[in-house]
């Protein structure tokens, strides 16, 4: 009996892949606005076309103002901060978790305040807003086949949706777009 549990287990852990076992599909939940919605002077919606061939995969904020802090959406860890190649600003990557499916982006950041690996909180500093007075919010949702951008008023509290829509009621024109 011993050795039949022993191959049942054997032949288990043989079938199984990492990707199998730990996959966290369960979304974020954005808590706090990547900035105080009262210092927003414009945006461009997630969907918006960008060209005749390219729709916004994020929502972009726009201020006045170049002294802006940029704050964690939600709780998560920092899994990448990368310098943008068109312009000298970063954008930091924060999963839910490390086995998560889902990636937060939050680029245009100067002054970076967090490293790669940090825990961080919602409302947490990231750095202050980057290039132009903008900052951006995207969510992407990773599988095998593709690499989603979602809509991020649909991972919002219900207070992030008010303080958006109070703002302006259409921040997003589609649901997803391939970025």
């Amino acid at each position: 009996m011993k050795s039949m549990l022993f191959l049942i287990l054997v032949l288990l852990c043989i079938a199984c892949t990492d990707d199998d076992v730990l996959l966290d599909p369960t979304p974020p939940s954005f808590m706090v606005t990547p900035l105080a919605i009262d210092q927003v002077d414009s945006f461009i919606a997630f969907g918006e076309s960008l060209t005749p061939t390219q729709q916004n995969p994020a929502i972009e904020y726009f201020t006045k103002q170049s002294n802006i802090q940029v704050r964690s959406v939600s709780d998560g860890i920092v899994e990448d901060i990368r310098m943008n190649s068109n312009i000298d600003d970063f954008e930091i990557w924060i999963k839910p978790n490390d086995n998560s499916t889902w990636l937060i982006i939050q680029d245009h950041v100067v002054d970076v305040n967090v490293s790669l690996g940090d825990r961080v909180n919602a409302g947490q500093i990231l750095g202050r807003i980057g290039l132009g007075n903008r900052t951006e919010l995207q969510i992407n949702r990773i599988n095998d086949k593709n690499n989603i951008a979602h809509c991020p008023l649909n991972f919002g509290t219900q207070n992030f949706v008010i303080q958006h829509t109070s703002f302006f009621e259409n921040w997003c024109v589609v649901e997803t777009v391939i970025p």
